[in-house]
């Protein structure tokens, strides 16, 4: 069953929330605590029944409720005042044309389509003894021990957690559980490359080799000291390795990898593996894939191995939570949903020039410019670094402090950042070179863009100062001679005093970052071109 859509009400940071999905990959990005996490254990709850491998009713603490939800019943009975219970519902909508079994109009949307509902309630049972406690001022917080947990299908009947009509795999990359997997792999490769015949072997020498350790010498030793001295229950006792199943052998065997043992090789390697394994292991009997940071301590090597086995698999339906930009852009950026403060909102309809360009070209941090406060892009660490000494003379700190990143892009790639910003409502600025020519540069490359309110586009006005290092130069400059302590803040040792002005402005243009970064480290203030200031107002 592909899900259409989720709505949960109550549940974490939700309070309330209709989440739409794309039928084939769904990548959730945000900050820490955003909720992104919340998605995928949300879509897990729906379809298994499970929280971190556990059923829900082992798992479940007043925590689980949204914290506005649960502070304003605590308030309420607290202060004498009637106070509905709350309640967790998380509803899966399915697509109209799929599994009639669970079709039906029971749902809070009275939509008519395929679905499950999951309901943590108050159980009726219970409404004299929870009215007795309340009026005596027993109850200081929601009564879990008066509630229920319920699935129902959209056609109205229950269904047991078990039988829930979704077949799904979960991998978290940031977990070390790997035995499972290895358990799996080393039994069905044993099934595929061994005859009866050899796996008949295997046993009978499996169990000689568990008769020959209680025959040794120091064991039968051991337990003859032991009848004489220890009785348990007046009853004499030894030790002796298990009699175990007649293929329990498998489960002392590792796996190497060139030679390695597998619990040797290093943790991206064994993550890359692990999610490799789990790909496989269900590659035909899954439909769902649910995958929590798969790009944890994976190399770009690979990162881009993983999005290749990730495609092979978009015949299923895949949530995945990430903070990888590379990832976000290899499996295209209208997949994505951006989850902040309890809003999800989707870049489906992201230019398609747009989204096929950081596809082709997924090394930029797309993820940085969706997720700051405020982003500045600029054209290179000259700019950077010039921009970060700008902000911190007038506000005496950095601009990262104040949630705003500067990201220095190739300018080709500024327009397809100013998409981005234009659809999820971002304020954007850029900082850019004239580079000689205003009107072919700025007015016509930019058309388009310029009036838009969230985004600023900062440029130097003469265009015979075509980039940062004339203009920056010209800024320090009155009346032909250039300012000392500009001179100075640009030397090394005052290996820039007595040159003239062309020779400073080429030293400037031939050593970008050199000169910026002497300036970000000088102890006296600069001047600075009008445009520069304008991009940090």
């Amino acid at each position: 069953m592909v899900i259409d859509k989720i709505k949960v009400k109550n549940y974490k940071i939700f309070k309330e929330k209709i989440i739409y999905l794309n039928d084939n990959v769904n990548i959730f990005v945000g900050e820490n605590d955003a909720g992104k996490s919340t998605i995928l254990e949300i879509v897990n709850l729906i379809t298994t029944g499970k929280i971190n491998g556990y059923f829900i009713d082992r798992q479940i603490t007043a925590n689980f409720f949204n914290y506005e939800v649960r502070k304003n019943y605590i308030k309420n009975i607290t202060s004498g005042e009637y106070a509905e219970l709350p309640e967790i519902m998380i509803e899966a909508y399915c697509k109209k044309e799929e599994n009639s079994e669970f079709k039906g109009t029971n749902n809070s949307l009275g939509e008519d389509c395929p679905g499950i509902a999951f309901y943590y309630k108050f159980n009726q049972d219970n409404a004299d003894i929870y009215k007795k406690k309340l009026q005596e001022g027993e109850i200081l917080d929601i009564p879990l021990e008066f509630y229920k947990i319920e699935f129902i299908g959209f056609h109205g009947c229950s269904i047991t957690s078990k039988y829930l009509p979704f077949k799904v795999a979960t991998i978290d990359a940031s977990k070390r559980d790997y035995n499972n997997l290895l358990n799996r792999f080393v039994s069905e490769n044993m099934e595929q490359f061994l005859s009866n015949e050899d796996k008949v072997m295997l046993r009978s020498e499996y169990r000689k080799s568990i008769m020959n350790f209680n025959k040794m010498p120091n064991i039968q030793e051991l337990n003859s000291k032991l009848k004489q001295n220890v009785k348990l229950n007046e009853k004499s006792i030894s030790i002796n390795l298990k009699e175990e199943n007649v293929d329990n052998w498998k489960e002392d065997i590792e796996i190497a990898v060139d030679n390695i043992p597998f619990d040797n090789i290093g943790f991206g390697s064994r993550n890359s593996m692990k999610i490799e394994l789990a790909l496989k292991n269900n590659k035909d009997t899954v439909s769902t894939l649910i995958i929590e940071e798969p790009e944890n301590n994976l190399s770009y090597t690979n990162m881009a191995k993983l999005i290749s086995k990730i495609e092979e698999n978009k015949d299923k339906q895949i949530f995945i939570a990430t903070h990888s930009s590379y990832i976000a852009n290899k499996l295209d950026l209208q997949n994505i949903h951006i989850v902040h403060n309890g809003n999800v909102n989707s870049l489906q309809n992201l230019d398609d020039d747009t989204r096929n360009y950081f596809k082709k070209l997924p090394g930029f941090d797309t993820l940085r410019v969706i997720l700051a406060n405020k982003v500045i892009l600029v054209e290179g660490p000259a700019d950077d670094l010039i921009i970060q000494r700008v902000y911190k003379d007038k506000y005496n700190k950095l601009p990262i402090n104040d949630g705003i990143d500067i990201i220095a892009v190739n300018a080709l790639a500024f327009k397809r950042y100013c998409d981005i910003a234009i659809l999820v409502n971002k304020n954007i600025t850029i900082v850019t070179d004239n580079d000689g020519n205003i009107n072919e540069n700025i007015i016509q490359k930019y058309k388009g863009y310029l009036d838009k309110k969230n985004i600023k586009i900062c440029y130097e006005k003469d265009q015979t100062l075509n980039t940062l290092e004339p203009s920056i130069l010209a800024a320090n400059t009155i009346n032909g001679k250039i300012s000392e302590d500009f001179i100075d803040g640009i030397s090394n040792n005052g290996s820039m005093k007595g040159k003239s002005y062309e020779e400073i402005k080429n030293f400037m243009e031939h050593n970008k970052t050199e000169w910026s970064m002497r300036i970000f480290d000088y102890d006296k203030n600069i001047k600075y071109p009008q445009y520069i200031l304008d991009a940090i107002e």
